[in-house]
């Protein structure tokens, strides 16, 4: 049976492209997006000989950047994420020392803190990356991060901290929690007492407050041996819990409290309610529950709430929607305060059968279209791409002189499977269901991957 991960648009494109010139458009790119759009997603630059040894989850990183400047898209390039163990694997440079696990993929998120473009993924440290993607280096804010560290930081819109995690599944401590000031420099390291290794992707801040999520997808050993699958599974046995603590707590003052057994890759956004907190998440009833090679989630996942009060020591769940979605996110200069507008991805059941975003070998679920939410008004607007076509993780940027919470523009990235093509759509956010305002046709191929973010050319 062949890997649904080496097929469609999961297969690797095989070309490093760089095209410095205007690209055809369609439509009107607003003069507001003066920067570039770069995502970032698995690509193995070797595919193993047995197929069945590759995971969508462990391929090489590959960067995709759209160059945007004076209404015109300027540009595009592509670019393997340079790690050591990349460059080992290929035979193409040998590395400064010697290839460890902490190096890490680089093929999960991209992001921008004090100057450095930092690629990540939750494996390992996080590599600093040259603007024209040519090189990368391991990151490890001077010698002070020396264990992994998580693929979904959170800025602080306010204060300029990064604050981050790491998990680890070698030993305890399984968990340490970070904080970076604004000029870069590790000023926080908190260990986190845990009872045993876990899945935690994501997790959640607020203006005073840091959420984690402890759920029962645990670190299977055995699995980690055998090299053939994802070194997790599920054991809703192990219970369920989020951990509280204050941004300016000690590692040991945090709090649990008990949840249904459940999985979270991704939180949308936190924000404190007085003493209590609301974390928005996309949950899972169950994950990593199938056999190696099967489901990593058997049900599709929806967008919750939990409102999380200490004063009682309980946690209320609502469901904030029925459509199965992934991949959530709301304004940037809004993350961990109080917000009205997210936008996901919307899972729908595909044509073929493959892996979905969630990595099910069954039927897929086809990244359909997108959704807008208003989490005030309790309301929900969707963007249709058209037949045929595929869309990724939305990624929203404040227009320049925006006052309302939602004026700016919606950047996602389109396969069509008709002509094997992809496009960078640019949505009004207030006319969402709109066409696009603009069309970007690219001359390459992008993969579904899996996040990215917006670069001003200010920063």
């Amino acid at each position: 049976m062949a890997n649904p991960y080496l097929e469609g648009n999961y297969a690797p494109v095989t070309r490093e492209l760089t095209e410095d010139h205007p690209l055809p458009v369609d439509g009107a790119i607003p003069p507001d997006l003066d920067g570039r759009l770069l995502r970032n997603g698995p690509n193995p630059a070797v595919v193993p000989a047995d197929p069945d040894d590759y995971h969508w989850f462990a391929g090489d990183g590959m960067l995709h950047a759209v160059d945007l400047a004076g209404g015109r898209a300027v540009g595009y390039r592509n670019r393997w994420v340079r790690t050591r163990k990349l460059a080992a694997e290929l035979g193409t440079l040998a590395p400064r020392g010697p290839v460890e696990p902490i190096d890490g993929p680089a093929n999960t998120h991209v992001v921008h803190h004090a100057g450095r473009v930092l690629v990540l993924a939750e494996s390992g440290l996080p590599h600093a990356i040259s603007g024209d993607l040519e090189r990368a280096r391991l990151y490890d804010f001077d010698a002070m991060l020396t264990s992994p560290m998580t693929a979904h930081p959170k800025l602080d819109p306010a204060t300029g901290q990064l604050v981050f995690f790491g998990y680890d599944v070698f030993g305890p401590p399984f968990l340490r929690l970070h904080v970076a000031d604004p000029s870069g420099a590790l000023v926080r390291s908190e260990e986190i007492d845990l009872p045993r290794a876990v899945m935690m992707h994501d997790f959640a801040v607020t203006a005073s407050r840091v959420v984690f999520l402890d759920l029962p997808v645990e670190f299977d050993l055995d699995l980690a041996v055998t090299g053939r699958a994802m070194p997790f599974g599920w054991n809703p046995d192990a219970g369920a819990r989020l951990g509280v603590l204050r941004r300016d707590g000690r590692g040991d003052d945090v709090r649990w409290f008990a949840v249904d057994p459940c999985f979270v890759f991704h939180v949308m956004n936190a924000f404190d309610d007085g003493d209590r907190i609301v974390v928005d998440v996309v949950r899972y009833e169950r994950a990593f529950d199938a056999p190696p090679g099967g489901l990593i989630a058997s049900a599709p996942p929806v967008l919750v709430r939990w409102t999380v009060d200490p004063s009682t020591g309980t946690i209320t769940q609502d469901v904030l929607d029925d459509v199965p979605v992934e991949f959530p996110r709301v304004d940037d200069t809004l993350a961990g305060r109080p917000y009205r507008y997210g936008y996901c991805t919307v899972l729908d059941p595909g044509p073929t059968t493959g892996p979905g975003p969630t990595g099910s070998r069954g039927p897929a679920w086809d990244q359909s279209g997108l959704v807008k939410y208003d989490l005030v008004r309790h309301e929900s607007e969707r963007f249709d791409p058209g037949p045929d076509r595929s869309v990724s993780e939305p990624v929203f940027v404040r227009a320049h002189d925006g006052t309302g919470d939602d004026e700016g523009w919606v950047l996602a990235t389109v396969y069509d499977r008709t002509s094997d093509t992809s496009d960078l759509v640019i949505l009004d956010a207030t006319s969402f269901s709109g066409p696009p305002v603009a069309t970007v046709h690219l001359p390459a191929r992008i993969p579904f991957g899996f996040h990215g973010s917006w670069f001003p050319s200010s920063v």
